[in-house]
């Protein structure tokens, strides 16, 4: 699945996306040390790109951590659905358009929700944050940080409000993944969701969009999959790749094709491509109980209202490393690291600076 962390100069806290299990959550407990009980986080904005099981899952049990408040959910308004009134499983669709879109909650009436997303709403609902779609049209949202410039790019709806079929559940949705470029001070960062061919070629398709697109670091799109489009890598040109992915279940992510196409279209003689697969590793935790190093790590069973719970979800996180990344700037200059288990903890890379 996927998931990013976002902490900007001002410390406002973004997450993008929260993987198909708990890593995210894990995450959070480990970094902000939540076994400690004066520790809380806030997460200022959370965007969901998309509502498919490997990007919304992991949001649930982070939104129902007791430690933990989000107060802004942003999303691209495509619900799924387990309703028979509805000829798709994502709303009515008709003369190849989505008609179905949802920015609040309230949107959603008595509609009948798949398992997942209605367990997604349940907990965004008890979360109290402001819940709200976004689309190209919203331009620049102000995220609290003068210092930070968000663009959101994608989906790009029809004037009615609609968005393009693109052939079946599966390519629609990740095709009108929410996606949007950051901007801090001379750096550019594009967060891609899930785009695939249809979607990349529908965002292209707007007046000026290549130039928008163009990107020094590059969260890359659906898992590093075989449905890309090289004139958005091309448009995006970047220095730094992220390829969020794994191995259980294992769909072949990265492809070898993919990974040819974004070296294709680095920009620079010495682009980077890091995989959060390649990253991920086991340590000792110091509890053998912890985990069984072949099997998904899980947070389930764990009671967040016991005050032993985020210390075990702590020592969980820290025994199956998930192949984090940090990609750091100042505006000038871009820094890469990566977690590895040898003589040395950081395989690092000297700082890039940023190419037009």
């Amino acid at each position: 699945g996927d998931a990013a962390f976002i902490v900007t100069p001002n410390n406002t806290k973004i997450l993008v996306d929260g993987g198909l299990r708990d890593r995210a959550l894990g995450f959070l407990i480990w970094k902000y040390q939540l076994d400690n009980p004066n520790n809380t986080v806030t997460i200022d904005h959370l965007f969901l790109s998309h509502a498919d099981e490997d990007h919304v899952s992991g949001l649930i049990p982070l939104l129902e951590h007791p430690d933990i408040t989000v107060n802004n959910i942003w999303h691209n308004g495509i619900g799924v659905y387990n309703d028979s009134s509805l000829n798709t499983p994502l709303g009515i669709m008709t003369n190849d358009r989505l008609r179905t879109r949802h920015s609040s909650i309230v949107d959603l009436g008595n509609a009948t929700l798949s398992d997942g997303f209605n367990d997604w709403i349940i907990a965004a609902s008890a979360s109290a944050a402001n819940y709200e779609a976004l689309d190209a049209t919203a331009g620049e949202l102000d995220i609290g940080d003068p210092e930070i410039v968000l663009e959101v790019l994608g989906p790009v709806l029809e004037p009615d409000g609609s968005y393009d079929w693109f052939g079946n559940k599966a390519e629609t949705i990740n095709g009108h993944s929410l996606v949007f470029r950051l901007t801090c001070g001379f750096v550019r960062i594009f967060f891609s969701g899930d785009l695939n061919t249809k979607g990349s070629q529908h965002i292209l398709n707007r007046p000026n969009a290549a130039l928008r697109l163009n990107s020094h670091i590059f969260k890359s799109p659906h898992h590093g999959s075989h449905d890309y489009y090289q004139p958005l890598l091309n448009a995006i040109a970047p220095i730094v790749t992220v390829i969020s992915s794994g191995d259980s279940p294992d769909h072949g992510h990265p492809r070898a094709s993919f990974l040819g196409g974004v070296g294709l279209a680095g920009r620079g003689d010495s682009p980077l491509i890091f995989s959060t697969e390649i990253a991920a590793t086991f340590v000792d935790a110091g509890d053998e109980h912890a985990v069984d190093a072949n099997e998904p790590m899980t947070l389930g069973d764990l009671d967040f209202s016991s005050s032993t719970a985020n210390s075990t979800a702590r020592r969980r996180f820290k025994k199956v490393l998930s192949g984090i990344i940090n990609v750091r700037t100042d505006g000038n200059e871009i820094y890469t690291a990566r977690r590895v288990r040898a003589s040395y903890q950081w395989e690092l890379y000297d700082p890039i600076t940023p190419i037009e």
